[in-house]
């Protein structure tokens, strides 16, 4: 027994060890769930731009550049185009989003700790009984530190077949999962070009009407320059809010070429303090979306 001791000692070592490295996979692909989630702080959609826009003037420059132009100058069927192609970059983003959450979702069952991953417990009466039985005479304490160590053994067992298992899904998955993250982030940089066309076209729209129309008494044109700066902040905070999440999912795509680049050393010390940064970045991105808020076309913070 007292030859298992050190074993005993050093497999607990190795397997803390273990469990608190992959505890940091498990801790950013819980991370990058909570970032892809849409937020309530980013109601802004591709379709609601369209429909927004549309009721004032049209949108004379459309980012994607293949999509007819927007706007209520063109008949039905090219609005009909226009909007269907809309509504295909919304659902894009949406399957896209739906997709990486999934599947980070079995990187963290995979990579799971504690009291979310119960170790190996091996415990039976007719094995006790044998190891103290005429045969092996062991003391009630040995048969205790013998089922110690077994359980172990077979945590490690377990524990190694997960980063296996891990490895591999990384391995296979690694090229498609960051191909459709490049597509989400490419999505999100445009749905902000929206976003910012869509302002600048609002500001000539009141320009105009503020300078060009001699009609308007200097009280309405006072409510409409406080009409604008109202319309003006909104819009500013809908596009700070997309473009922190494209920096939210570049983070996770950072955080993700990173994993992988760890896939053969999922047990080493230096992935915890690597991705441990992006998780610190991700919920510093996730606390800024939410407390983002206009003050006179600006954002604090």
């Amino acid at each position: 027994m007292k030859k298992l001791y050190p074993f005993w000692v050093g497999s607990c070592a190795l397997l803390l060890t273990s469990c608190l490295n992959i505890k940091s996979v498990n801790t950013f692909s819980t991370a990058t769930q909570a970032g892809l989630q849409p937020s309530p702080a980013l109601p802004v959609t591709f379709e609601r731009i369209y429909r927004y826009r549309t009721l004032t003037d049209s949108l004379s420059r459309h980012p994607f550049n293949r999509i007819p132009v927007i706007g209520l100058d063109f008949d039905s069927e090219v609005g009909r185009d226009s909007l269907a192609s809309y509504r295909r970059a919304d659902s894009l983003m949406l399957a896209g989003t739906t997709l990486l959450v999934n599947y980070f979702k079995g990187i963290a069952a995979l990579s799971a700790t504690g009291s979310s991953f119960k170790p190996v417990q091996l415990k039976s009466a007719s094995f006790d009984a044998f190891m103290q039985g005429s045969v092996v005479k062991l003391t009630p304490e040995e048969t205790v530190a013998f089922n110690r160590v077994l359980s172990v053994v077979g945590t490690l067992a377990t524990s190694g077949y997960r980063q296996r298992t891990l490895k591999a899904l990384l391995n296979q998955s690694y090229p498609d999962v960051r191909q459709v993250l490049g597509v989400l982030i490419f999505a999100h940089e445009r749905l902000a070009d929206v976003v910012a066309i869509s302002r600048e076209q609002q500001y000539n729209t009141y320009k105009n009407g503020l300078i060009r129309d001699p009609a308007l008494s200097y009280t309405q044109k006072r409510e409409l320059a406080q009409q604008w700066l109202r319309t003006s902040q909104e819009t500013e905070l809908n596009r700070q809010a997309v473009q922190t999440h494209v920096k939210t999912l570049s983070t996770i795509r950072a955080g993700y070429d990173q994993l992988y680049a760890s896939r053969n050393h999922l047990t080493r010390k230096d992935l915890v303090s690597s991705l441990g940064g992006y998780v610190a970045t991700l919920q510093q991105l996730h606390t800024d979306l939410e407390q983002l808020r206009p003050v006179y076309g600006r954002l604090v913070p």
